[in-house]
């Protein structure tokens, strides 16, 4: 047994081709049925399958040879890079061969329909009908039929096999009547032909999977944008002191790096030379760079500042802290419960039931009435008709489409549909500090001195010169003031003090009080006061004078969003608790949070931090929404129900979040969650209304009136019946568009 326990490994895999839950549900039964796999989970929503299996029965080269032959595509790559980067290639070329089969099938359709439906009468008519049915079946549905009837035969029936059946039968019925319309004349009944009924059910539902794989497509975008962060290439220093330049992936534990202004940090290390800031906005959130000396550590994956170091590689490659971010994100996206639209969710129970009581009708027309073998047969296809899944499957996807529109329209990018039937559910939002809750760009509120102003183009000339996030509040404060650039000599940037530089012969300084301290510059009371003041508050503080004093100190801080304190009241009062997650101070976290209304905070958080309090919370039976904008939420946004980016964010939380507000206006959440509400009010009305229109119309088909006057549904009427049900459920989904929204 233990020796099993160490051949056991857990993996990963990408899965290209699926098409719906239950195709994830076959995917799964196939892998499970695999010798040598203990437990496959695999998830729609993220199009992976997470196998734990025994590597001395069976290897990732067998599990995909199993899924590939149940119809499907489970990629193995050497690496996640290069599993994603293959699984973005597959999903990119489905989606465009679906795409064309859609137009392909619409062309094919509208001139099928137009003849049918108008009743056109000319030589040969039924049999240009049947070869545009035939063509639309064959060209653009015929993957319907193979792994409709795959599933089906395989006891695992789905919304394809319905379609792969009514369309056959429907398509069969009419060619009978194409080829023998005397049967049914001599009988005194029409010879009808239902092509348009077959190509109408494979265009709507070839859209519809259209629309899901352009939703689902920008998976992988997040993640290679994660892995973007890190250098392709590092300066090694050799044991001679030369300095070479190799690749990234090249680097071994124990390396000399050389680390030169403004470069990513190739490897996770220690400084062992050199002072410097780095950017740590990536792991924190925050934009305030952190000093770096000998003996501090530093990340792969961050920014370095002005100064240049030596640091000795710790972990490289897939070791490394970023890489853990990337294994984190990707494997929080498949750990997501997989994404169950109630139409494939009783597709278990319903398509089984459909196609039995569609032979059932026919079994017992056929005992009862065995002189009249057509109406067994013209109830059987109309229940197959009636009931097709077209109002069903258009009950969900035309209220998020509409839906998705409406909120573009809001200033709400919606991409993953998922996001807008769930939103509304959350009874706990994780809000990040920095550009979420505040702007993210921090600007001088006050300023105490006496004096200065004449100095402000000394004090603008040396700031010009930093990168600091607070040097450039510093100088967009000079500028306010009317200043002009200085000009100054002998400029030197003291990594965790600030900057000098000479003018006219004196010394001037913008830094610290450490910085002052140590040039011997007197910093008055009443500034040491303000100081003082400031820091509790937990802002930042700026000073600058001359050699001889501290002229003047800038209080400098995030400024809050418009409307942040209003919007967390209505998330209050929607019942919504919000949480105050970031990796600042707990002392300024705490200040914004007392400013805003929000009553817990979790501060001085890093990536893995932030995704451990999602996680806790989720195992509290919370429905969690993560709100966030920077590359140190992602980790958090995808292991959250909901995510939700600033549009002003970083590339890589815009990706890996489910909704955008592009107004990275704080009020749209609560704006979003009145949208999420009213799309989930549409879908359940349109659902309603399906179900009740396919258990009033399966009797009617059946025939159940028929001993009653000889009422006896005809399959055109139930094709016609069954695009009048789609209609009202496209038109009840528009409604979304002129709907008052209650934020």
């Amino acid at each position: 047994m233990a020796k099993d326990k160490v051949k056991l490994q857990t993996s990963v895999f990408p899965i290209a081709g699926m098409m719906c839950a239950v195709c994830a549900g076959a995917v799964e039964k196939t892998l499970k049925e695999t010798p040598g796999v203990e437990e496959a989970q695999v998830n729609f929503a993220a199009s992976t399958a997470t196998v734990s299996w025994n590597s001395a029965m069976t290897s990732p080269e067998k599990l995909a040879e199993r899924v590939n032959g149940a119809g499907y595509t489970m990629i193995v790559a050497p690496s996640a890079e290069e599993a994603i980067k293959k699984q973005e290639e597959e999903e990119l070329a489905l989606y465009r061969r679906m795409k064309r089969k859609v137009i392909a099938a619409w062309c094919l359709t509208l001139p099928l329909s137009v003849i049918c439906m108008g009743n056109f009468h000319f030589p040969g008519a039924s049999w240009v009908m049947c070869i545009l049915a035939l063509s639309v079946l064959v060209f653009c549905g015929m993957h319907f039929f193979i792994k409709g009837f795959r599933n089906l035969f395989a006891g695992v029936p789905s919304m394809e096999s319905l379609v792969a059946v009514s369309t056959l039968v429907s398509f069969a019925f009419s060619f009978f009547n194409t080829l023998f319309p005397q049967f049914w004349e001599t009988r005194s009944l029409s010879a009808g032909l239902y092509y348009e009924g077959a190509a109408m059910i494979v265009a709507f539902v070839l859209t519809g999977k259209m629309m899901e794989l352009r939703a689902r497509h920008s998976t992988g975008s997040a993640l290679r944008a994660l892995m973007g962060l890190a250098p392709d290439e590092a300066l090694k220093k050799l044991p001679d002191g030369s300095v070479v330049k190799v690749a990234a992936a090249a680097l071994l534990p124990g390396d000399i790096i050389v680390i030169r202004p403004g470069q990513r940090i190739p490897a996770d290390g220690i400084v062992v030379s050199g002072t410097t800031s780095v950017d740590e906005s990536m792991l924190t959130g925050e934009s305030m760079p952190v000093e770096k000396q000998t003996g501090d550590s530093m990340t792969a994956g961050t920014l370095n500042g002005l100064g240049t170091v030596e640091i000795k590689a710790i972990k490289t490659g897939h070791d490394t802290e970023l890489a853990r971010i990337v294994r984190s994100v990707r494997e929080a996206q498949g750990s997501k419960a997989p994404v169950q639209k109630l139409v494939d969710r009783i597709s278990h129970i319903f398509v089984p039931a459909v196609i039995a009581v569609s032979i059932l009708t026919f079994g017992v027309w056929a005992l009862v009435a065995p002189g009249q073998l057509h109406i067994a047969v013209l109830a059987a296809v109309s229940v197959l008709v009636i009931a097709c899944p077209c109002a069903l499957g258009l009950a969900t996807p035309t209220a998020i489409m509409v839906g998705i529109g409406r909120g573009a329209r809001m200033g709400i990018l919606v991409k993953d549909a998922t996001a807008l039937e769930t939103l509304s559910k959350v009874d706990v939002i994780c809000l990040d500090k920095t550009g979420t809750i505040t702007e993210g760009k921090p600007e001088v509120l006050l300023e105490e001195g006496e004096n200065f102003i004449d100095e402000t183009g000394i004090f603008l000339a040396l700031e010009l010169k930093s990168e600091h996030p607070l040097a450039q509040a510093v100088a967009q404060r000079c500028r306010e003031l009317g200043a002009v650039p200085a000009e100054v000599t002998d400029f030197r940037y003291t990594p965790g003090m600030g900057v000098t530089g000479n003018c006219d012969g004196t010394t001037y300084w913008v830094g610290n009080t450490d910085l002052a301290i140590s040039l011997g510059a007197v910093i008055p009371d009443f500034i040491s006061e303000a100081v003082d003041r400031w820091l509790k508050e937990g802002a930042g503080v700026v000073l600058a004078g001359n050699i001889e004093k501290a002229l003047v100190a800038f209080k400098i801080s995030d400024p809050i969003r418009p409307g942040a304190k209003e919007s967390i009241l209505k998330l209050k009062e929607t019942g919504i608790t919000p949480i105050l997650l970031t990796g600042d101070r707990l002392q300024t976290a705490r200040h914004i949070a007392s400013m805003t209304g929000i009553d817990k905070v979790e501060a001085e958080l890093r990536p893995d931090g932030k995704a451990r309090y999602i996680e806790k919370l989720k195992k509290e039976s919370r429905i969690v929404g993560m709100a966030g904008d920077g590359i140190n939420d992602s980790e958090a946004l995808a292991l959250a129900d909901v995510s939700i980016a600033m549009g002003t964010g970083s590339e890589i939380a815009i990706e890996t979040a489910q909704l955008t507000l592009t107004k990275a206006d704080i009020k749209d959440i609560p704006l979003a969650i009145g949208l999420s509400a009213k799309t989930r009010k549409i879908i359940r009305e349109n659902l309603f209304w399906a179900f009740i229109y396919n258990v009033a119309g399966i009797p009617l088909a059946a025939g159940i009136l028929y001993p009653f006057g000889g009422f006896m549904l005809n399959p055109m009427i139930a094709s016609a019946a069954m695009a009048v049900s789609s209609v009202c459920v496209v038109a009840n989904s528009l409604r979304l568009k002129t709907a008052k929204i209650q934020d």
